[in-house]
Protein backbone atom coordinates (compact mmCIF):
# COMPACT_ATOMS: atom_id res chain seq x y z
CA UNK A 1 0.00 0.00 0.00
CA UNK A 2 0.96 3.75 -0.70
CA UNK A 3 -0.89 6.80 -0.02
CA UNK A 4 -0.84 10.67 -0.07
CA UNK A 5 -2.93 13.03 1.73
CA UNK A 6 -4.07 16.58 0.44
CA UNK A 7 -6.40 18.52 2.69
CA UNK A 8 -9.62 16.42 2.86
CA UNK A 9 -8.07 14.17 0.04
CA UNK A 10 -6.49 10.71 0.42
CA UNK A 11 -5.21 8.73 -2.54
CA UNK A 12 -4.31 5.25 -1.80
CA UNK A 13 -2.94 2.22 -4.13
CA UNK A 14 -2.90 -1.46 -3.81
CA UNK A 15 -0.43 -3.74 -4.55
CA UNK A 16 -1.30 -7.47 -5.89
CA UNK A 17 -2.29 -10.10 -3.40
CA UNK A 18 -3.33 -7.38 -1.01
CA UNK A 19 -7.00 -7.47 0.70
CA UNK A 20 -9.23 -4.48 -0.71
CA UNK A 21 -11.35 -4.21 2.43
CA UNK A 22 -8.88 -4.75 5.03
CA UNK A 23 -6.52 -2.39 3.42
CA UNK A 24 -8.61 0.23 3.31
CA UNK A 25 -10.19 -0.04 6.73
CA UNK A 26 -6.69 -0.03 8.17
CA UNK A 27 -5.23 3.23 6.12
CA UNK A 28 -8.91 4.62 7.83
CA UNK A 29 -8.41 3.81 11.00
CA UNK A 30 -5.14 5.00 10.99
CA UNK A 31 -6.05 8.20 8.86
CA UNK A 32 -9.14 8.78 11.84
CA UNK A 33 -11.18 9.25 8.90
CA UNK A 34 -14.67 8.89 10.35
CA UNK A 35 -17.07 9.62 7.62
CA UNK A 36 -16.68 10.18 3.50
CA UNK A 37 -16.47 8.56 0.39
CA UNK A 38 -14.59 6.67 -1.73
CA UNK A 39 -14.44 5.60 -5.23
CA UNK A 40 -11.60 3.29 -7.08
CA UNK A 41 -10.56 1.19 -9.95
CA UNK A 42 -8.31 -1.30 -11.23
CA UNK A 43 -8.20 -4.90 -11.43
CA UNK A 44 -9.46 -7.73 -8.58
CA UNK A 45 -9.96 -11.46 -8.12
CA UNK A 46 -11.09 -13.91 -5.59
CA UNK A 47 -14.01 -11.85 -5.28
CA UNK A 48 -16.99 -12.21 -2.73
CA UNK A 49 -20.06 -9.88 -3.87
CA UNK A 50 -23.40 -9.95 -3.42
CA UNK A 51 -27.14 -8.58 -3.43
CA UNK A 52 -29.33 -8.09 -0.58
CA UNK A 53 -32.68 -10.29 -0.54
CA UNK A 54 -34.82 -8.16 1.67
CA UNK A 55 -37.29 -10.98 2.54
CA UNK A 56 -35.11 -13.53 3.97
CA UNK A 57 -32.98 -10.61 5.17
CA UNK A 58 -30.00 -12.26 4.01
CA UNK A 59 -27.26 -11.27 1.20
CA UNK A 60 -27.27 -13.94 -1.67
CA UNK A 61 -23.17 -14.20 -1.95
CA UNK A 62 -21.25 -15.19 -4.91
CA UNK A 63 -17.55 -15.90 -5.32
CA UNK A 64 -15.96 -14.94 -8.38
CA UNK A 65 -12.34 -16.54 -8.28
CA UNK A 66 -10.82 -15.17 -11.53
CA UNK A 67 -9.54 -11.99 -12.19
CA UNK A 68 -11.91 -9.38 -12.79
CA UNK A 69 -11.57 -5.53 -14.52
CA UNK A 70 -12.55 -3.77 -11.17
CA UNK A 71 -14.73 -0.91 -13.28
CA UNK A 72 -16.55 1.01 -10.69
CA UNK A 73 -15.63 1.03 -6.94
CA UNK A 74 -18.01 3.10 -4.72
CA UNK A 75 -18.82 3.20 -0.90
CA UNK A 76 -19.65 5.54 2.13
CA UNK A 77 -17.24 5.28 5.29
CA UNK A 78 -18.67 5.43 8.71
CA UNK A 79 -17.77 3.90 12.21
CA UNK A 80 -19.12 0.20 13.38
CA UNK A 81 -18.53 -0.68 16.96
CA UNK A 82 -16.15 2.10 16.96
CA UNK A 83 -14.30 1.11 14.04
CA UNK A 84 -13.78 2.38 10.38
CA UNK A 85 -16.67 0.85 8.43
CA UNK A 86 -16.39 0.47 4.57
CA UNK A 87 -19.99 -0.11 2.74
CA UNK A 88 -18.46 -0.93 -1.05
CA UNK A 89 -20.33 -1.93 -4.26
CA UNK A 90 -18.50 -2.77 -7.48
CA UNK A 91 -18.63 -3.01 -10.73
CA UNK A 92 -16.75 -6.27 -12.72
CA UNK A 93 -15.97 -6.68 -16.56
CA UNK A 94 -14.94 -10.00 -17.63
CA UNK A 95 -12.76 -10.47 -20.65
CA UNK A 96 -15.74 -11.34 -22.68
CA UNK A 97 -16.79 -7.58 -21.87
CA UNK A 98 -19.83 -8.79 -19.45
CA UNK A 99 -20.39 -7.16 -16.20
CA UNK A 100 -21.52 -8.06 -12.71
CA UNK A 101 -21.55 -6.29 -9.74
CA UNK A 102 -22.99 -5.92 -6.00
CA UNK A 103 -22.38 -5.37 -2.29
CA UNK A 104 -18.35 -6.37 -2.33
CA UNK A 105 -17.32 -8.41 1.16
CA UNK A 106 -13.90 -8.71 -0.07
CA UNK A 107 -11.59 -9.72 -2.77
CA UNK A 108 -7.61 -9.27 -3.21
CA UNK A 109 -5.66 -6.90 -5.86
CA UNK A 110 -5.02 -8.87 -9.13
CA UNK A 111 -2.73 -6.03 -10.73
CA UNK A 112 -3.78 -2.69 -9.12
CA UNK A 113 -5.79 -1.09 -6.75
CA UNK A 114 -6.48 2.76 -7.31
CA UNK A 115 -8.45 4.59 -4.62
CA UNK A 116 -9.72 7.91 -3.82
CA UNK A 117 -11.28 8.78 -0.40
CA UNK A 118 -12.83 11.73 0.19
CA UNK A 119 -12.82 12.52 4.09
CA UNK A 120 -16.09 14.42 5.16
CA UNK A 121 -16.57 16.36 8.76
CA UNK A 122 -19.66 14.41 9.25
CA UNK A 123 -19.23 11.53 11.91
CA UNK A 124 -21.62 9.06 11.41
CA UNK A 125 -22.35 5.40 12.52
CA UNK A 126 -23.81 2.12 11.70
CA UNK A 127 -27.12 1.40 13.40
CA UNK A 128 -29.19 -1.81 13.10
CA UNK A 129 -32.20 -1.16 11.63
CA UNK A 130 -35.13 -3.58 12.37
CA UNK A 131 -37.58 -2.67 9.19
CA UNK A 132 -34.68 -3.50 6.85
CA UNK A 133 -32.36 -5.83 9.23
CA UNK A 134 -29.24 -4.03 7.98
CA UNK A 135 -27.24 -2.00 9.87
CA UNK A 136 -28.17 1.97 7.87
CA UNK A 137 -25.66 4.75 7.88
CA UNK A 138 -26.83 7.27 10.83
CA UNK A 139 -25.39 10.85 11.38
CA UNK A 140 -23.92 11.75 15.02
CA UNK A 141 -23.13 14.73 14.43
CA UNK A 142 -23.36 17.15 11.38
CA UNK A 143 -20.73 19.02 9.86
CA UNK A 144 -19.85 22.43 11.80
CA UNK A 145 -21.56 25.04 9.83
CA UNK A 146 -19.30 28.11 8.26
CA UNK A 147 -19.90 31.01 10.52
CA UNK A 148 -21.83 33.53 8.63
CA UNK A 149 -19.74 36.47 7.12
CA UNK A 150 -19.43 39.46 9.13
CA UNK A 151 -19.37 43.10 7.21
CA UNK A 152 -20.24 43.63 3.48
CA UNK A 153 -18.94 41.18 0.85
CA UNK A 154 -15.70 42.25 -0.67
CA UNK A 155 -15.95 44.95 -3.13
CA UNK A 156 -14.95 44.12 -6.73
CA UNK A 157 -12.92 46.16 -9.05
CA UNK A 158 -13.88 46.23 -12.55
CA UNK A 159 -11.17 46.42 -15.12
CA UNK A 160 -9.51 49.17 -16.64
Amino acid sequence: MDARKHGSTHVVRLDRGEPVIASLLEYLGRARILGGAVVGLGAIADAEIGCYDPERREYDRRRIPEARELLSFVGTISRLDGRPFLHAHVTLGAPDHSVIGGHLFEARVAITGEFVIQAAAIASVRQYDEDTGLKLLRFTGPARPRPPRRGPAPRRRSPR
